[in-house]
């Protein structure tokens, strides 16, 4: 009896301790997100995501990010990307390519990849880094899983290897180039998202600076992206830039994909370069979201389980299927 008592005794202890440690951030990013059904697949795919080694993916060298999609009338899944930044740029390409087929064994997308590794290879390329700038991070590798089961990869490829005229013909079609020329951008890269059984989506992207807003919509329209992301981009601009949207940007990333006939633009503002402060960001990516009906609860309790300074990394608006959407992108640092 006095063995069995002191059973019970050590059993309440350990619950009363195990109830009294809070989850770690990653599990409580899964519970608010609605995809606990998913837990096994989202740790391992996690797990994958992240060498040793300093990462060009976040300017203070974390090799994660956390992204998050919000539109109105789609689940917004718990989406995350990381880079493998161990050894030199052929090691981390090696060993990019090696988790990038890990994770589409574990999401079920072997077929969809293989379909697209030859073209994620060839924008990468294997030359000297180009233009003096950062050759770290061959590709960066995410995962994303929504409430309804559904999940989806993206690789990203960096595209700045060799010299600048290679890397335009690597990466994109004249009309294109021609317009994001014009406003003195460079190429960066490409991403494809890939999902079993649906045809892999592409999307190229471009670095600016010293781009005023009102150019940036001229260059979106002459593109061919429409009203609807005119209007989007012109209160993405008024709430979030407010009294300084009349001058330049500070550092900006623009992209395109293409889906069914129809341009998927995208800008996103480096939020180190656009705000002072965290709190800034906050209060300003709070409030625009909440002029779009989109869901700012589910943002501010993101940034509220990462509790970190300079979580933000980016933030911009896209268009998709004639629908506009806020992209933001959160740097977790050393919380996971």
């Amino acid at each position: 009896m006095t063995v069995l008592r002191g059973k019970i005794v050590g059993a309440r202890a350990l619950e009363k301790r195990s109830q009294g440690q809070a989850p770690d951030p990653l599990q409580r990013l899964i519970r608010r997100f609605g995809v606990s059904a998913q837990t096994a697949n989202i740790r391992r795919c996690f797990d994958l995501r992240v060498g040793a080694g300093r990462s060009s993916l976040n300017a203070d060298g974390s090799p994660v990010q956390f992204a998050l999609s919000l539109a109105a009338r789609r689940p917004t899944a718990l989406e995350f990307v990381g880079e493998d930044a161990a050894g030199d740029y052929a090691m981390r390409q090696a060993l990019g390519i090696k988790h990038m087929e890990a994770l589409a064994q574990a999401i079920g997308a072997q077929n969809e990849l293989s379909s697209v590794r030859p073209w994620l290879e060839a924008v990468a390329g294997t030359g000297p880094a180009g233009d003096c700038e950062d050759p770290a991070g061959a590709f960066w590798i995410g995962a994303s899983f929504d409430p309804r089961g559904g999940t989806a990869m993206t690789v990203y490829a960096n595209a700045r290897r060799g010299d600048e005229e290679g890397r335009w013909q690597r990466l994109t079609e004249p009309r294109i180039r021609a317009v994001v020329e014009a406003r003195g951008l460079k190429p960066l890269g490409a991403g494809i998202r890939l999902s079993a059984g649906v045809k892999p989506r592409k999307r190229v992207y471009f670095g600016a600076y010293g781009v005023t807003p009102d150019e940036y919509r001229r260059m979106f329209r002459e593109s061919g992206c429409g009203t609807k992301f005119d209007e989007a981009l012109d209160v993405f601009f008024a709430e979030m830039l407010r009294d300084e949207r009349a001058y330049p940007t500070r550092s900006a990333v623009c992209s395109f994909g293409f889906d069914d006939g129809e341009w998927q633009p995208k800008l996103e503002l480096c939020t180190h370069c656009a705000w002072q402060t965290d709190s800034e960001a906050t209060e300003r990516c709070a409030a625009w979201l909440e002029q779009l009906g989109l869901d700012a609860d589910l943002y501010r309790d993101v940034v509220e389980i990462l509790a970190r300074e300079h979580v933000h990394a980016f933030v911009g608006t896209g268009m998709k299927r004639g629908e506009a959407y806020a992209s933001i992108y959160l740097n977790p640092g050393s919380a996971l």
